[in-house]
This record gives structure tokens, C-alpha cells and sequence, in this order.
């Protein structure tokens, strides 16, 4: 009897361990809160609904954000006023909408999920979804400032929409990150192929997805590595629960964070998981050329926790952390540490309204 309590408590304690430090952060990297700001919802400029911020990139003291109506694709001006340590307001100056006149514009399906401003020549590179079921691939292009193209960049076959491989309606390009030296920049799906592995469920699978590496100046992809996501937490309540990559960000020559972002139905305030990882970039091994990866046995690239936003729900005052889909650098504090700022896209959802949420925090490294 004495040794079955021995194993019994054993084995609660290992239990017990493992469920207290899973989320324990682990990285060198370190994220500090500072403030949240909500823009109200409902908001017009120029006859359209501020909302569906799905990205976000700083240009010097001003933002450009991305709207992914696919309806109604456009990009909003704005400005972020930041008062050390909190936001103090958010202002929209300008909204966008692309000029629709060239070829790829005219048929290419723009449901928008990222935006990166390049000074040096005054333009804007968008990654879209397309529409997987509609038989439209997804896009990576450039624009002028004023929403007129400029050119695309080549993406391998297998995200083509007809591809074998099976890309995933909503979970093909969902992220970008400039590369730190600024000669390039990287772009992240957000489910893996059909082919490449599974959707991530509420137990362990084999769930990696691709993120490419392109330079400004070629059109087609010089690498690639594989990023394997995370398990779904919570068991959904309803019929829908999904992990994916909402995110990445390049925050030296080396490191990337990279967003997670899942969703469980039936959770209510507590439905969307988010996560922040950091990864090396130079230590991944090249996956370009593999065309599936759940036979070639790629490695994915080590990931370390930076932070889990669940332990910020009870401290913001709006007890939630929404549908967060863009990050990108903030003001460098007085103490001379640079900050991030995280937004949410509200998905214009008239059933169960969410938020326009912005986040801000201190960087630590």
C-alpha cells in the first residue's frame, strides 16, 4: 500500500510540474505589458468601417495597417500616439484603396493578412490568402504609396491553389517580417499543406508550416524553413477550434517572434490562445525544394516561449485578448529599450463583437 502511494504521488507530481511550467517562458528574449488601447468600433473614414486590422508596420512616428475585406481591400494611415509608457490615442488619417487598373490587380483575389512599409523606394509589400476554394491562388506583391502595383513575387507551385500539395482555404499567407538588415524579407503560412501535415488538433500532431525567405530585389524565393505549431489547448465547446501562424517579426539579425494565435468555440472571452515564440533563422534547414514535407522528415526549427498573452487576460480592463494578427515595432523608450505593438482585427463580426485592440509592450533582450 505504502508503495502505491509513493507511485501515486509520483506521478501526480510530475502531472503537476508539467501543467505549471508549460507555459513558462523560455526564451532570451522577454516581453513586459504596458497598455492597452481599444478603437472604437463602427468608425468611418471616407465612407469605409475602420476594422479587420490585419496587419501593422511602423514608419517612423507613423502606421500603416491593413484592412482584409476582401470586398473592399484597403490600407489606413495612422497615427499612434505614445506617451512613454501608454497609448495615449489612436488617430486614422487616411484610408487607401488600390487602383485596380494592371492585369494582377484586376485578377488576383485580395483577401489581405500583412503589410511591411520599404522606405528606400516608398513602397508597400502585402501578403494575401486568395480564396483556395474559389480556385484563386494567394499573393505576395508590391504597391506604390498610392495603391498602385508594382510587381509580385513568384511563389513556389505548392501553394497554388489547384496544387497537389493542398493548401488550406484561410491558411495560406498569413505573415511578414523584414529582414533586420532590411535586404529582404520573410513570409509565413498559417496552416501547413494538406500534404506537408495536419491542422493541429487538441493532441499532438505533425502540423509544420513554411516560411520563405525572399530578397527585395529577385522575385523568387531563395529559402525556406518549417515552423511546427503548437496543439490546440482548450477542447472547443462548439464545432470549431484552429492553431495556425498569425504573425512574424524579425527583432535582430537572428531572432524572429513568431505569433501563434488559436481559437476554441465556445469559450467565450477566453476562446482566442495566444503565444509569442522566438526562433534562430540561422539555424534552420532549408526546406525550398521539398514538396512534402510529412515524407522528407524535415526538422523543424527550435522554438522558445517569450510569452503566453492568457496570463495578461485578468490584468487589461477589458478582460480579453482578441483575434491579435499584427506586431510591429513601437517608440524606443527613455530607458533607451525599444517596444512592440500588437493589433487585433475585429472581423467586422456583427454576431459576437470583438475588438480593435492594440497592446503594447517593452522589449528585453
Amino acid at each position: 500500500m505504502k508503495v502505491y502511494n509513493l507511485f501515486l504521488f509520483i506521478v501526480l507530481a510530475a502531472i503537476y510540474s508539467c501543467s505549471s511550467t508549460k507555459n513558462k517562458p523560455t526564451a532570451d528574449t522577454k516581453m513586459v505589458f504596458l497598455d492597452e488601447y481599444i478603437f472604437p468600433n463602427k468608425i468611418m473614414l471616407n465612407n469605409t468601417e475602420i476594422g479587420g486590422l490585419s496587419g501593422i508596420d511602423s514608419h517612423e512616428d507613423k502606421y500603416v495597417l491593413v484592412c482584409d475585406d476582401s470586398k473592399n481591400p484597403r490600407f489606413y494611415m495612422a497615427d499612434v500616439q505614445i506617451n512613454d509608457t501608454a497609448i495615449d490615442t489612436v488617430v486614422f488619417q487616411k484610408v487607401v484603396e488600390f487602383i485596380l487598373d494592371d492585369p494582377f490587380m484586376e485578377t488576383t483575389f485580395l483577401d489581405l493578412e500583412a503589410v511591411l512599409y520599404r522606405q528606400s523606394a516608398n513602397e508597400l509589400l502585402f501578403s494575401s490568402e486568395g480564396n483556395i476554394k474559389d480556385k484563386r491562388d494567394p499573393s505576395l506583391f508590391k504597391t506604390t504609396a498610392d495603391g498602385s502595383f508594382v510587381n509580385s513575387y513568384a511563389i513556389p507551385s505548392y501553394f497554388y491553389a489547384e496544387s497537389e500539395q493542398g493548401p488550406r482555404h484561410n491558411g495560406t499567407f498569413e505573415g511578414l517580417a523584414r529582414s533586420f538588415n532590411n535586404d529582404g524579407f520573410w513570409a509565413a503560412t498559417e496552416l501547413p499543406l494538406k500534404k506537408d501535415g495536419e491542422e493541429p488538433k487538441t493532441t499532438e500532431t505533425y502540423s509544420p508550416v513554411r516560411i520563405t525567405y525572399y530578397n527585395w530585389e529577385n522575385e523568387n524565393p531563395q529559402r525556406q524553413f518549417i515552423y511546427q505549431l503548437d496543439k490546440i489547448d482548450k477542447r472547443p465547446k462548439g464545432d470549431f477550434a484552429v492553431n495556425g501562424v498569425s504573425e512574424i517579426f524579425m527583432i535582430s539579425a537572428e531572432k524572429m517572434l513568431v505569433l501563434e494565435r488559436s481559437y476554441s468555440s465556445g469559450w467565450g472571452k477566453k476562446a482566442n490562445g495566444l503565444k509569442i515564440y522566438e526562433i534562430n533563422v540561422t539555424n534552420a534547414e532549408n526546406s525550398l525544394e521539398k514538396e512534402n514535407l510529412s515524407e522528407e522528415k524535415i526538422k523543424p526549427i527550435e522554438k522558445k516561449l517569450v510569452f503566453d498573452l492568457a496570463s495578461l487576460r485578468k490584468k487589461l480592463p477589458s478582460k480579453s485578448i482578441d483575434n491579435i494578427e499584427g506586431i510591429c515595432f513601437g517608440p524606443t523608450l527613455e530607458n533607451g529599450h525599444k517596444t512592440v505593438l500588437l493589433i487585433s482585427d475585429n472581423n467586422f463580426n456583427q454576431l459576437d463583437p470583438q475588438v480593435n485592440q492594440f497592446l503594447l509592450f517593452e522589449i528585453l533582450e
